[in-house]
């Protein structure tokens, strides 16, 4: 038989690189056929973990035209792998998010639950099953881990993932900075790295009648970067919306080192979403907020104010 693929979403960053990397590990010491692929390009974070420790990147893949299973890590939405993936081929899927599509996969074993990681989900069935767990899966899950939870200061985090990252903690053994380390290997847009990031961590979601998009940076020195260059990122988005054809579109960009949410958009009908759901008052094309908030929880709150 051929093997299980195991995938994530095109273009997947740490949180769903280091779930395919682990998780096609603990299948294998089950004793299951499998071999791992991603589409697209990994995010700078994901690289960044990868040259840091030697490892080797994982190898890309168009679609699952070669594989008669799949497994989908870290996403349960049509939007990252439509054309890629038949839905059909979909055996298992392993998620963390409030909305998702899972209903769409007809032949799928469901895990979605709320923790503020994938990796936390992966790390677990090591855990319940008592199988050992190699020191590259406990490096990149407790990076995803760090990530996703901004350091475990993220409104995501749960006492799931901190339970996790313990337990990877004494397995991996990292420096007690590398989370700042790795949150710095983010932080560099310069060049045209803004751009591109925008676009890769650009999200797109279908709500009633409204096609909103959703771009995330998560970085150290937001608002030096806004003063700097907020003209260029009102100009990217407002492309992005004509290009796809959106109807509402801002920026989420999260300070790393001071823990705060800076909402970036040149649209109006965003702005007064915005500041009802989020409590947030706009100057000019920018609005702040104290309290760290991602995009995975903005979107619960922008459907149900668009379904009143």
């Amino acid at each position: 038989m051929k093997p299980i693929l195991i995938t994530s979403y095109v273009n997947p960053d740490i949180d769903g690189m280091a779930g395919v990397f682990a998780y096609s590990e603990f299948l294998e010491k089950t004793g299951i056929n499998n071999t791992i692929g991603v589409m697209g390009e990994i995010h700078d974070e994901a690289k960044y973990v990868l040259d840091r420790f030697n490892f080797e990147y994982p190898p890309v893949i168009l679609n699952s035209n070669n594989f008669e299973k799949v497994i989908l890590i870290d996403t349960s939405d049509l939007n990252g792998i439509e054309g890629n993936i038949e839905l059909e081929k979909v055996i298992e899927i392993i998620d963390h998010r409030t909305i998702h599509e899972a209903d769409k996969f007809p032949n799928a074993k469901i895990q979605i639950e709320l923790v503020g990681s994938v990796a936390t989900l992966i790390t677990e069935r090591f855990i319940q099953k008592n199988i050992e767990i190699s020191k590259k899966s406990a490096i990149l899950l407790l990076s995803a881990i760090i990530s996703n939870t901004l350091n475990f200061k993220g409104g995501v985090t749960t006492e799931r993932d901190k339970k996790a990252a313990k337990y990877l903690t004494k397995i991996a053994q990292l420096a007690d900075n590398f989370w700042k380390e790795l949150f710095e290997a983010k932080s560099d847009l310069s060049g045209n790295k803004l751009k591109d990031r925008i676009l890769g961590d650009l999200a797109w979601f279908n709500i009633i009648d409204k096609k909103v998009g959703i771009a995330q940076l998560e970085i150290i020195g937001v608002k030096k970067l806004i003063e700097k260059k907020q003209d260029e990122i009102i100009e990217i988005l407002e492309n992005i919306k004509k290009e796809m054809n959106f109807d509402l579109i801002f920026l989420n960009a999260i300070e790393l080192e001071e823990y705060k949410n800076f909402f970036v958009t040149s649209d109006d009908k965003t702005k007064y979403l915005l500041e009802k759901i989020l409590n947030v008052k706009f100057d000019g094309f920018v609005a702040e907020k104290s309290n760290l908030i991602m995009r995975k929880q903005i979107v619960p709150l922008l459907k149900e104010e668009l379904e009143k």
